[in-house]
Formats: structure tokens, C-alpha cells, sequence
């Protein structure tokens, strides 16, 4: 619709913008024939001033439409904004206890998608970008949440595999065999009757596809563009190197001259000769 808007102020704008050369063109004999009075001259100005004002209305027009077009999409990006970084933040929310509960997992993994979903729709640059950020403090939130701590290395370590079938006490099977078991649900009978509620079975594995839609979202995307690839390593001059920056430069100054192997140090140059 705003193309063929366009297409047609366009086409208008030319017919205008023609018949005002004609009418000039007019003129010029006009005024060079000495035989017509001066007022059959003039009366040609109305028509050039009517179609100069017209131009002039149709293209502030157009940059009005534009300006609105253009404020439209502002809004609705802002707003979708919004409503992904609420979807972020319920989706860690919902697993910030580090829980291994099915229909919470269901819940948090739809709640993500449906924010991813959202960039979509988010048209304006600045917004763009501002989601990238919101994005990438979910998946490090998320990280930090489904992962453990290594109490010797401090390293982040994964979840074991007994975690995810849903059961208190995963961490004391030595097995998946032993955790699928006691995940299974157990056949019982019970007699329906209008005054209670019968007790109903829940599934306790988390389902496959939340799973798999919660980590691959912690995963670095195929597309994703590292913004560390654009800064320079620092040079060697670390003993040039003042304030709090200097323990930092003499680490990357070390990492490029020597390296260690199986306990043993090798310097970079020495490497290289032999």
C-alpha cells in the first residue's frame, strides 16, 4: 500500500511538474509576440502558482507519511522489545532454581521461543541491537543456572544426565537405568467416586523437546558474529604498561612468548625453529 502510494505521488508529481514547463514555455512566446496584451500574458500565472503550490503539498505530504511510517515502526519495535525481554526474564525465572520439574521446563522452553520468536518483528536498528544485548543476557543467565560449579577447578560443568529424568533424588543414581526406574510411574487402581478427586499420574522425565529448545538457545546461534573478533591484542610492550591494566598486559605479553605442554613450558620462538 505505502509503495503504490508512492508510485502514484510520483506520477502525479511529473504531470505537475510537466505542465508547469509547458505553461513557462507559454509564456516565453507569449512575451515575445508584442501583439498580446499583457494581461493574456499574466493570466498564465495562477495556473503555474496552482501547480508549484499542488508539488509542494504532495511532497510534504510524502515526508509527512514517512515521518509517520517511520514513527510507527519506532513504536512497534519498542514494544516487541518489551515484551522479549519479559519473556527472557520469565523464562529464567521459571528455571532459576535449578529445578528438574517437567511441566516448569514445558513452560520456560515455550516462554523462550515464543521471545525469540519476537526479534522478528523488530524493524528499527537501535532496537535490534538492544535485543542482541537482551538476548545475549539470557543465554549467559541461563547458562550460569543449568550448569554446576566445579567445587575443585571452579569450572562450569554439566548437568548429569540422571538431572533430567525428573526425580528429587537424581543425584544418588549411579545409573540411567536406576533414574528411568524410579521416574517410571507406578499402576494403581482407584475407585471414582463423585465425592473425591482420584489422585492422577504425572509424567516426571523432562520432555525431549524442551530440553533440547532450552539448550540450544544457550548455544552460540550458527549466524552469530563473536564482537570479540573485532579487538586487537594488546602489543608486548608490558613494561611501558601503568595503572590497572598492568597485570593484565604482562598475562597476554606471557601467553604469547611461552606456552606450557604436559607440564612443561615451551617458548613460541623455540617451537617455531625446530
Amino acid at each position: 500500500m505505502q509503495k503504490t502510494l508512492i508510485i502514484l505521488m510520483f506520477i502525479l508529481a511529473l504531470i505537475i511538474l510537466a505542465t508547469l514547463i509547458a505553461s513557462l514555455s507559454g509564456s516565453y512566446i507569449l512575451i515575445g509576440n508584442a501583439d498580446l496584451e499583457l494581461s493574456k500574458r499574466l493570466a498564465l500565472l495562477p495556473s503555474v502558482a496552482i501547480s508549484a503550490g499542488v508539488l509542494v503539498a504532495i511532497l510534504t505530504f510524502s515526508r509527512e507519511k514517512n515521518k509517520q511510517e517511520t514513527e510507527r515502526q519506532r513504536h512497534e519495535s519498542k514494544v516487541f522489545l518489551e515484551r522479549a525481554s519479559h519473556g527472557f526474564a520469565a523464562a529464567i525465572d521459571l528455571l532459576s532454581d535449578q529445578n528438574n520439574d517437567r511441566v516448569t521446563w514445558i513452560r520456560a522452553s515455550r516462554t523462550l521461543l515464543k521471545a525469540v520468536e519476537l526479534k522478528n518483528q523488530i524493524t528499527t536498528p537501535e532496537y535490534q541491537l538492544a535485543y542482541e544485548l537482551e538476548e545475549e543476557q539470557a543465554r549467559n543467565e541461563l547458562y550460569i543456572i543449568l550448569s554446576i560449579e566445579d567445587q575443585v577447578t571452579g569450572e562450569r560443568k554439566s548437568l548429569p544426565p540422571q538431572f533430567f529424568y525428573g526425580i528429587s533424588d537424581w543425584a544418588s543414581c549411579k545409573t540411567l537405568d536406576e533414574a528411568a526406574v524410579k521416574a517410571s510411574n507406578n499402576i494403581e487402581a482407584y475407585s471414582v467416586t463423585i465425592d473425591e478427586v482420584p489422585p492422577q499420574s504425572s509424567l516426571k522425565p523432562l520432555a525431549r523437546r524442551s530440553i533440547t529448545a532450552i539448550f540450544d538457545f544457550i548455544e552460540d546461534p550458527e549466524n552469530y558474529t563473536d564482537p570479540l573478533d573485532s579487538v586487537e591484542d594488546w602489543d608486548e610492550n608490558w613494561d611501558s604498561s601503568f595503572g590497572i591494566n598492568q597485570g593484565a598486559r604482562r598475562y597476554v605479553a606471557h601467553t604469547k612468548q611461552k606456552h606450557a605442554v604436559d607440564g612443561k613450558l615451551h617458548e613460541y620462538n623455540k617451537a617455531s625453529e625446530s
